[in-house]
């Protein structure tokens, strides 16, 4: 049902985007801090990524339809503590990548001739998948442990970011905080320091 209504939202979106005064195209990169429960938590730190944008200006607001690849690698070091730091073994594997779409409403909240401040919200989807984690003794597998299955899921997010205008270019930058509505708890990440350009 949530993915129908989220379709519905997107459709209903570029029917208005069809009136748009105009149309901005652009690249953004990302860095990303996922808020994993147990032990997970101490094994990754930040993830980085980065992707591109659609904005449909409607007058005083606009439109942003934006696509990201994410990725985040474990702490070597972090997963072997986690392993119980026993001489020769190694753990291999466990990178969790994202692909997500969304689609964002922009109002501005400070509009100044170079600088505009904006409050954000939308929603979208986000695809999940991690790799299998390979133990291996001095550099052979002993045995692996099967990833969960790829997962894609609804998602929401708000936050903030600043434009600035530079004749025919806009910079940004912006800080949104994510809900992935996962099954049980609801997985939060925050991306941080994400910078795009708009042309």
């Amino acid at each position: 049902m949530k993915y129908c209504i989220l379709f519905c939202a997107v459709l209903i979106a570029f029917s208005t985007a069809a009136q748009a005064q105009s149309v901005g195209f652009g690249v953004q990169g990302d860095i990303v801090n996922f808020n994993f429960a147990g032990d997970l938590k101490e094994v990754y730190s930040l993830g980085y990524g980065g992707g591109a944008h659609v904005d449909f200006h409607l007058g005083f607001v606009s439109l942003r339809l934006s696509g990201d690849y994410l990725l985040l690698t474990p702490d070597a070091a972090k997963v072997a503590e986690l392993a119980g730091s026993v001489p020769g073994v190694t753990i291999d594997g466990l990178k969790i990548t994202a692909i997500s779409g969304n689609l964002n409403l922009k109002v501005p909240l400070i509009p100044l001739p170079v600088v505009s401040i904006y409050a954000t919200g939308g929603g979208g989807v986000v695809y999940l998948k991690a790799t299998d984690a390979t133990v291996l003794y001095q550099g052979s597998p002993v045995t692996t442990v099967k990833a969960p299955d790829p997962q894609t899921k609804a998602a929401l997010n708000a936050g903030a970011g600043a434009d600035f205008s530079l004749g025919g270019v806009t910079l940004y930058a912006e800080l949104k905080v994510n809900w992935i509505l996962t099954e049980g708890e609801t997985s939060t990440m925050v991306p941080l320091g994400t910078v795009g350009i708009t042309f």
